[in-house]
Protein backbone atom coordinates (compact mmCIF):
# COMPACT_ATOMS: atom_id res chain seq x y z
CA UNK A 1 0.00 0.00 0.00
CA UNK A 2 1.34 3.41 -0.95
CA UNK A 3 2.13 5.90 1.81
CA UNK A 4 1.54 8.78 -0.58
CA UNK A 5 -1.01 11.13 0.93
CA UNK A 6 -1.06 9.54 4.38
CA UNK A 7 -0.34 11.70 7.41
CA UNK A 8 3.27 11.74 8.60
CA UNK A 9 2.87 13.79 11.75
CA UNK A 10 0.75 16.28 13.64
CA UNK A 11 2.55 19.11 15.46
CA UNK A 12 0.79 20.97 18.26
CA UNK A 13 2.09 24.23 19.73
CA UNK A 14 1.09 24.32 23.39
CA UNK A 15 0.77 27.18 25.88
CA UNK A 16 2.20 25.21 28.84
CA UNK A 17 4.85 22.72 27.75
CA UNK A 18 5.35 21.09 31.18
CA UNK A 19 1.63 20.48 31.76
CA UNK A 20 1.07 19.34 28.17
CA UNK A 21 4.03 16.96 28.38
CA UNK A 22 2.50 15.26 31.41
CA UNK A 23 -0.90 14.86 29.72
CA UNK A 24 0.35 13.75 26.28
CA UNK A 25 2.87 11.34 27.80
CA UNK A 26 0.03 9.66 29.70
CA UNK A 27 -2.33 9.66 26.70
CA UNK A 28 0.12 8.65 24.00
CA UNK A 29 2.46 6.24 25.80
CA UNK A 30 0.36 4.70 28.55
CA UNK A 31 -2.98 4.52 26.74
CA UNK A 32 -2.25 4.46 23.01
CA UNK A 33 1.14 2.73 22.65
CA UNK A 34 3.26 5.55 21.21
CA UNK A 35 6.96 5.81 22.09
CA UNK A 36 8.88 9.03 22.74
CA UNK A 37 11.57 9.14 20.05
CA UNK A 38 12.92 12.64 20.67
CA UNK A 39 12.82 14.61 23.92
CA UNK A 40 14.24 18.14 23.82
CA UNK A 41 13.77 21.05 26.26
CA UNK A 42 10.82 22.48 24.28
CA UNK A 43 9.85 19.72 21.80
CA UNK A 44 8.79 16.09 22.24
CA UNK A 45 8.07 13.66 19.41
CA UNK A 46 6.14 10.43 19.94
CA UNK A 47 5.82 7.80 17.20
CA UNK A 48 3.65 4.78 16.51
CA UNK A 49 4.92 1.63 14.77
CA UNK A 50 3.07 2.67 11.61
CA UNK A 51 5.20 5.84 11.45
CA UNK A 52 2.61 8.39 12.56
CA UNK A 53 4.22 10.99 14.81
CA UNK A 54 2.67 13.41 17.30
CA UNK A 55 4.77 16.46 18.19
CA UNK A 56 4.25 19.03 20.91
CA UNK A 57 6.31 22.18 21.21
CA UNK A 58 6.18 25.25 23.37
CA UNK A 59 4.13 27.94 21.65
CA UNK A 60 5.11 31.59 21.71
CA UNK A 61 1.70 33.05 22.58
CA UNK A 62 -1.09 32.00 24.93
CA UNK A 63 -4.39 32.32 23.04
CA UNK A 64 -7.73 32.02 24.73
CA UNK A 65 -9.52 28.78 23.84
CA UNK A 66 -12.56 28.73 21.61
CA UNK A 67 -13.53 25.84 19.33
CA UNK A 68 -13.92 28.27 16.45
CA UNK A 69 -10.42 29.83 16.71
CA UNK A 70 -8.16 29.20 13.70
CA UNK A 71 -5.82 26.26 14.17
CA UNK A 72 -6.16 22.65 15.21
CA UNK A 73 -9.67 22.06 16.51
CA UNK A 74 -9.15 18.56 17.88
CA UNK A 75 -7.15 15.40 17.36
CA UNK A 76 -9.00 12.10 17.05
CA UNK A 77 -7.46 8.65 17.51
CA UNK A 78 -8.96 5.53 15.96
CA UNK A 79 -10.28 2.66 18.05
CA UNK A 80 -11.68 -0.73 17.19
CA UNK A 81 -14.71 -0.73 19.50
CA UNK A 82 -17.00 1.61 21.43
CA UNK A 83 -15.85 -0.17 24.58
CA UNK A 84 -12.26 0.91 23.92
CA UNK A 85 -13.41 4.53 23.66
CA UNK A 86 -15.37 4.27 26.90
CA UNK A 87 -12.42 2.64 28.66
CA UNK A 88 -9.96 5.30 27.46
CA UNK A 89 -12.38 8.05 28.47
CA UNK A 90 -12.58 6.61 31.99
CA UNK A 91 -8.80 6.42 32.27
CA UNK A 92 -8.40 10.03 31.10
CA UNK A 93 -11.01 11.24 33.60
CA UNK A 94 -9.22 9.33 36.37
CA UNK A 95 -5.87 10.82 35.28
CA UNK A 96 -7.33 14.33 35.37
CA UNK A 97 -8.80 13.75 38.84
CA UNK A 98 -5.36 12.71 40.07
CA UNK A 99 -3.66 15.66 38.32
CA UNK A 100 -5.92 18.64 39.02
CA UNK A 101 -3.33 21.17 37.80
CA UNK A 102 -3.62 20.00 34.18
CA UNK A 103 -7.40 20.10 33.89
CA UNK A 104 -7.57 23.50 32.16
CA UNK A 105 -5.09 22.26 29.53
CA UNK A 106 -6.92 18.99 28.89
CA UNK A 107 -10.56 19.93 29.15
CA UNK A 108 -13.06 17.24 28.15
CA UNK A 109 -15.79 18.82 26.06
CA UNK A 110 -18.20 15.86 25.96
CA UNK A 111 -18.56 12.28 27.13
CA UNK A 112 -18.41 9.50 24.52
CA UNK A 113 -21.61 9.32 22.48
CA UNK A 114 -22.90 8.42 19.00
CA UNK A 115 -22.70 11.24 16.43
CA UNK A 116 -24.87 10.05 13.51
CA UNK A 117 -25.00 13.59 12.12
CA UNK A 118 -21.38 13.15 10.95
CA UNK A 119 -21.21 9.54 9.76
CA UNK A 120 -23.52 6.60 10.40
CA UNK A 121 -22.10 4.46 13.19
CA UNK A 122 -19.67 7.17 14.37
CA UNK A 123 -19.01 7.06 18.12
CA UNK A 124 -16.60 9.39 19.80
Amino acid sequence: MSKLGTISHVAISVSDFETSTKFYTFLLTELLGYKAISVLPDVIIWAKENGLMIVIRQGTKTPSFAQTNPGLHHLSFRSETKEQIDELFGKIVQFQEQNQAIQPASKILAEPAPYPQYVEGYYS
